[in-house]
């Protein structure tokens, strides 16, 4: 197990690498704002083009600490992040097997919340991200692919490709699987919702852990942002409501 966890980097790479990534993104978002960016654009025509570049600008900054230090000291290739072969059947096995347990926990927790009438803080449902896009179709395109598929490799290759595999070269895997969660979580910023994201950063941890590869990570992630983004697709089309969801 821990060899698939051995990475080149050290955790004093880890903590420049976060640092300087948290620096650059807050940086961005002081920018944005100071300049009231956002309110600039509501109701033109060329707001999905500024929400794109927000996405892109996003990743780019975060990632941009990751390659250049991994490039220059590391000679950056692709299997240090993970991407192990893995069969298709074990991948699906290991997607179906991931999906269910996620699904019986929020079954769990959304009954006890519903016959206890206990509130759980942090544990609602997440935020709308399409209105973020607009309802245009080209709109709606776009929210697509940077929902359904940039969004999701990214983040498999940021949080358990380089941050779990190196907490993991460096402490137990449990351990690393928390701390990665935790931070997955964070970095959503959707606070109300922190819970089932960190129950949903475990299980994909784990897909990692039990698979060793990144790629069954990644066909999860897809997998439950299309489902996501199709039930937004469908509120906004008015086919179902949100009160039926609540």
């Amino acid at each position: 197990m821990k060899k698939y966890f051995q990475v080149p980097w050290s955790l004093s790479d880890l903590g420049i690498i976060l640092v300087s990534a948290a620096a650059l993104i807050l940086s961005g978002v002081f920018l944005a704002e100071y300049f009231e960016i956002k309110d600039l654009a509501e109701g033109k025509s060329w707001k999905i083009f500024l929400v794109l570049g927000f996405f892109v600008l996003q990743w780019v900054l975060a990632l941009i600490p990751l390659i250049i230090l991994t490039a220059s000291k590391y000679k950056l290739k692709i299997k240090h992040f993970g991407f192990k072969k893995i069969s298709v059947w074990k991948t699906i096995k290991l997607v179906l097997w991931g999906y269910f347990l996620y699904l019986a926990i929020s079954f769990i927790i959304t009954s006890l919340i519903l016959y206890t009438e206990i509130k759980i803080p942090g544990y609602q449902i997440q935020e709308r991200i399409l209105p973020i896009f607009g309802e245009g179709t080209f709109s709606l395109v776009v929210a697509g692919i940077v929902i359904v598929l940039i969004g999701p490799f990214l983040e498999e290759v940021f949080f358990r490709g380089f941050l779990l595999r190196t907490l993991g070269n460096k402490m137990s895997t449990t351990l690393a699987s928390i701390i990665s969660a935790l931070a997955f979580a964070a970095i959503h910023f959707q606070w109300g919702s922190i819970i089932p994201i960190f129950i949903l950063g475990l299980i994909i941890n784990t897909l990692v852990i039990r698979g060793r590869s990144l790629w069954p990570a990644i066909v999860f992630h897809i997998i439950n942002n299309a489902i996501a983004f199709g039930i937004e697709l469908l509120i906004i089309k008015d086919v179902i409501s949100i009160e039926n969801l609540s």
